[in-house]
Formats: structure tokens, sequence, C-alpha cells
């Protein structure tokens, strides 16, 4: 087996809202402030199943509204 291959293993800090969780990491940084709770977010929870349709919503609302605009382009 080669030496000196493997990264240097160090203590790493994940700070969620007020929880902290300690690994260990090769990178550079010693934390990471994470701005977004995995554990609450629609994305990985789905109680807020419908922003996708709501988008969509939003989106054919626009192109009904301004169905005419044209931009300056020949249609």
């Amino acid at each position: 087996m080669k030496a000196d291959i493997h990264p240097k293993y160090k203590k790493f800090k994940i700070i969620l809202s007020e929880d902290v969780f300690e690994t260990n990491s090769g990178g550079a940084a010693s934390e990471i402030l994470m701005d977004v709770d995995y554990r609450k977010h629609p994305a990985w929870t789905k109680e807020s199943g419908n922003i996708v349709n709501q988008s969509n919503k939003n989106v054919s609302d626009f192109n009904k509204k301004f169905a005419g605009l044209t931009f300056g382009r020949k249609a």
C-alpha cells in the first residue's frame, strides 16, 4: 500500500439551527453553517405538495393574461 495517499481527517462541525453535529472530514473547513433545515423543508417533508402545482397555476395565469404580447416580434 502506498504511504501518505489518504487525507488527514479532523473534527468537522455541522451547525443546523440550534443543533451541532460533529463528524470527521478531510476538507479544509472546520465547520459549515446550514441555511436550510432539511428536517423542515418541504422538499423532504412533502407537507406542502402543492407548491409545484401553485407555481404551474401562476405561470398559466400569466400566460393567459399576457397572451397577446409580442415584445416587438411579428406574430
